[in-house]
């Protein structure tokens, strides 16, 4: 069958390209390799205890969702009315530093957050202020990040604020005290790169948004991915599961894209958005995709880490209100993923009844490490979860002691379902290579986290800009 668009890979970049399509009046279809949509963020269920239990496995929290804010304005755009609330205000997240034993607990709201930090480092307050005026200085001039405000062409979108510093250079500006960087640096395990390589852009952008307010989907992410289902069957979006996309052929004749599957089934259509990583979408791109010297800086390109996650029942009884408690094995924020047994670790708390924990641990994300037989990655997987239990039980037992761990996720577990090892795929480093959305065969297109920026509202924009190149390019067509 052939299509005006296809969209390869359904998450949410790729299911929000499909709709941003399909309300032009163009039929579309969407392939996905898994066995159901929006594989990473839609969760998965285990049975624990004879009663089933939904797990959280792809979005905990994100900034932005509110009606007048950015991600809660696109939504707006796509017609979906997400169902956020925010998060606790007195204790977003909980940091602890393990070295000095020091807890600090995360705000929401700038004057509160900013409040915070002046009273856990009297001697800082100077350097706090600057710091957060410079953040919301970079938001202010990222138009990506004000399309609520003001509608740009989508050329000023690729423009990045400041003058290309790393976090590190601006948190050693600002402050001589290690533990308010190390604590300032903590959210950069939100995109997976350490603060000698974030761009302080990237920084404002995932993080320092997060400092006005945070917010939580009820029900769990889950309840976005319905949303995304209804609207695919109301704009009448063709969706095939279980497709492994495997080559695309271009036809210079008539401009045709021909999508292989791994099923030898095929799909033609005149548009091909693809939303998978961008080194498996060289993999499988036709000829002419890229210049040379631009697919070997994509192939070179470093990954983040990837994660080992440890799924679990609360069956304490108490409830915990805080998102996320976090251990920092070291005060000096240039090391907050530091190798050897004290990586860096968190704790997710669900929002679900019963609540759910997950237990996160940044690890290695070669290939060759979980590429490995059967018996031997069996062996390895357990070894870890062994390991990281009893490392929760010395930095955490209350969590340790009552949560019944039903399951675990390795990076090759990320593999399987998102076609990556990584935990956030390509990292978003300064002096990053783009990864242009555009391709130079005419109608191929790539979109995703690697185009902007990583997390939900990085691949929401992602799909946003496509959707203005495409309308650019059908205007030049259309002109002749």
């Amino acid at each position: 069958m052939k299509y005006d668009a296809a969209v390869i890979g359904s998450g949410i970049s790729g299911l929000t390209s499909a709709l941003l399509i399909a309300k032009k009046g163009k039929k579309v279809a969407v392939a996905e390799q898994a066995p159901h949509i929006a594989p990473l963020i839609a969760g998965f269920d285990r049975t624990v205890n004879s009663r089933k239990i939904h797990f959280e496995s792809g979005f905990h929290y994100g900034a932005g969702l509110g009606k007048n804010e950015i991600c809660g304005f696109l939504f707006k755009q796509l017609g979906f009315s997400v169902p956020a609330e925010p998060c606790d205000e007195d204790n977003c997240d909980e940091i602890r530093l393990l070295k000095s034993g020091k807890v600090f607990k995360m705000p929401t709201g700038r004057q509160k957050f900013q409040k915070r930090l002046e009273e856990t480092f009297p001697g800082e307050k100077t350097g706090i202020a600057d710091f957060l005026a410079d953040v919301q200085k970079t938001i202010d001039e990222m138009p990506f990040l004000n399309l609520h405000k003001k509608d740009y062409p989508y050329k000023d979108l690729l423009t990045w604020a400041g003058d290309g510093s790393t976090l590190q250079e601006v948190l050693d500006k600002h402050f001589k005290n290690p533990e308010i960087k190390a604590i300032l640096s903590f959210p950069t395990i939100l995109y997976g790169t350490p603060p000698s390589k974030t761009p302080f852009y990237l920084y404002c952008s995932c993080s320092g948004l997060m400092f006005e307010s945070v917010w939580r989907i009820k029900g769990g992410a889950g309840s976005l991915v319905n949303l995304y289902k209804k609207a695919l069957k109301d704009n009448n979006i063709d969706v095939f599961t279980d497709k492994k996309a495997v080559k695309i052929e271009f036809d210079e004749k008539t401009s045709d894209k021909k999508i292989i599957f791994a099923d030898n089934s095929e799909i033609v259509c005149e548009t091909c958005v693809s939303s998978v990583h961008p080194k498996e979408f060289l993999k499988i791109a036709p000829d002419g995709a890229y210049r040379k010297n631009h697919i070997e800086r994509i192939n070179v390109l470093e990954e983040t880490p990837g994660f080992f996650v440890l799924y679990g029942l609360l069956e304490n009884g108490k409830r915990y209100t805080h998102t996320n408690t976090s251990f920092l094995a070291s005060d000096d924020f240039k090391e907050v993923y530091p190798e050897g047994e004290e990586k860096m670790m968190y704790v997710n708390f669900s929002d679900t009844d019963p609540q759910t924990v997950c237990v996160v641990l940044f690890e290695n994300a070669e290939k060759k490490e979980w590429d490995i037989a059967r018996e031997k990655y069996l062996e390895k997987k357990n070894t870890k979860i062994a390991g990281i239990q009893k490392r929760l039980k010395e930095i955490y037992p209350e969590i340790a002691d009552n949560a019944v761990f039903c399951d675990a996720a390795t990076p090759k577990t990320f593999k399987k379902y998102v076609n990556y090892y990584s935990g956030y795929g390509i990292m978003h480093k300064a002096g990053r290579v783009a990864v242009l959305p555009a391709t130079k065969i005419p109608g191929l297109f790539l979109t995703g986290q690697a185009v902007v920026a990583p997390g939900l509202m990085g691949a929401l924009l992602s799909s946003f800009l496509l959707d203005k190149i495409m309308n650019a390019a059908d205007d030049k067509k259309k002109a002749g």
